[in-house]
């Protein structure tokens, strides 16, 4: 009787770990799931406890907050409480829709920076070549949806800050910060090779992230160029933030996503998208601030640029800081790749127009001038000149969160 007992025992105490065992993989934290229309491959690289029954009940049309170049996101709200984003990658064409999944998780899978949207883990399945990237789920929609209320399914909170300058600055700087420990801090370094409006969420606080790596590319260490830039380059990115050289033979580079910052800048400070057809003279957003500051000469005089939204509240000193914004926005969108600053340059020049102005007697040395400064208007001695200062780009923790 008392060997039945022991017997019994075990086979209970084995059956109660094999359950315990099977809920946990259930639950996406071993490498296979199963659930849905299959077996899913699932990697997270912190614990969710989610279920992917409960991921794909929540892929819905009612559930889409935002579409990219590489899928459609969706919010997903799951029985014990989690709010992720979830990235459906589109497969129209099968090898595509693999390079940018793989794009998209080597490049957000590694890197870690306060401006940059998480990676919280991904999911395959083989069967119907469906692949989904799991996010931390952001609740301001994106920078495009605060600045034209526009996109799919992309909403914006009442009393949102659109109208103040403060905090669309704050938002720049943050993009730039982002922008730049990718290009300086990353080893090798990284080409975002999508940034516009769309592709910059916004937290509870309004707080910038960089989103959407799917045409993400690894740069040659120490050359700034693609690894593969032997090989004719395909045109990649969006019509409106494009940089010139995607269009012509020359080499892509960091300095391409220079450009496409600078056209983002130009957006937050005109409140127009860069192919607003209200433009006059259906002019991209790009050529019309060049033919107004060439009309004015250089000089000053360029509020009439600005968004209408900025000018009625803003004071002397913002409408100063968004003149001075202005021209490094000039300075990124140059047409020569080699007339554009780097990113750490860029991110060096919109701290110095925010930093307190210093007395005269106790101002440092005047620092060497961008190469393209001359190019656009000077900004104003009294916030400090355009210069580049290497030393605030030493520490990585500059960059990283």
């Amino acid at each position: 009787m008392s060997v039945l007992a022991v017997v019994s025992a075990a086979f209970l105490v084995a059956a109660t770990y094999m359950l315990a065992r099977a809920r946990r993989g259930s639950r996406g934290c071993g490498p296979t799931v199963h659930g849905g229309d299959g077996t899913w491959e699932v990697t997270l690289y912190q614990k969710l406890d989610i279920s992917m029954d409960d991921v794909l009940r929540g892929l819905t049309s009612a559930n889409v907050i935002g579409t990219g170049s590489s899928g459609v996101v969706y919010r997903v709200d799951t029985p014990n409480g989690y709010t992720i984003a979830v990235k459906k990658m589109w497969s129209p064409d099968e090898a595509t829709a693999g390079v940018a999944f793989r794009s998209e998780i080597a490049a957000l899978g590694s890197i870690r920076h306060r401006n940059i949207v998480r990676l919280l883990g991904w999911a395959a399945n083989g069967g119907s070549s469906t692949r989904l990237l799991f996010y931390s789920y952001l609740p301001n929609g994106s920078l495009s949806g605060l600045l034209h209320g526009a996109g799919v399914g992309v909403g914006v909170s009442k009393g949102a800050p659109a109208a103040d300058w403060g905090a669309r600055y704050d938002v720049a700087l943050g993009v730039a910060h982002a922008v730049a420990y990718l290009h300086h801090d990353c080893v090798p370094a990284i080409l975002h090779g999508d940034i516009k409006s769309m592709n910059v969420l916004l937290g509870a606080a309004y707080e910038p992230y960089l989103a959407d790596f799917g045409l993400a590319r690894v740069l040659s260490s120490g050359q700034g160029k693609l690894d593969d830039s032997s090989k004719p380059q395909a045109i990649a990115g969006s019509y409106g933030y494009m940089a010139p050289e995607y269009a012509s033979m020359q080499r892509i580079s960091e300095k391409s996503d220079v450009y496409s910052f600078g056209v983002v800048l130009l957006e937050i400070l005109t409140g127009r998208h860069p192919l607003d057809p209200t433009v006059p003279g259906g002019a991209h957003l790009v050529q019309w601030v060049r033919e107004q500051q060439a009309r004015r000469g250089g000089g000053g005089g360029h509020d009439e640029l600005l968004d209408a939204r900025l000018r009625g509240g803003a004071g002397e000193a913002d409408a100063h800081e968004m003149r001075q914004v202005l021209a490094v926005a000039v300075l990124c969108v140059s047409h020569r790749a080699d007339d554009r600053p780097a990113m750490k340059d860029v991110v060096a020049l919109l701290e110095e127009i925010r930093r307190p102005a210093v007395a005269d007697d106790a101002k440092p040395p005047p620092a060497a001038a961008l190469p393209a400064a001359s190019a656009a208007p000077m900004l104003s001695p009294a916030r400090g000149g355009a210069h580049s200062t290497g030393d605030s780009f030493a520490v990585v923790s500059d960059y990283s969160a």
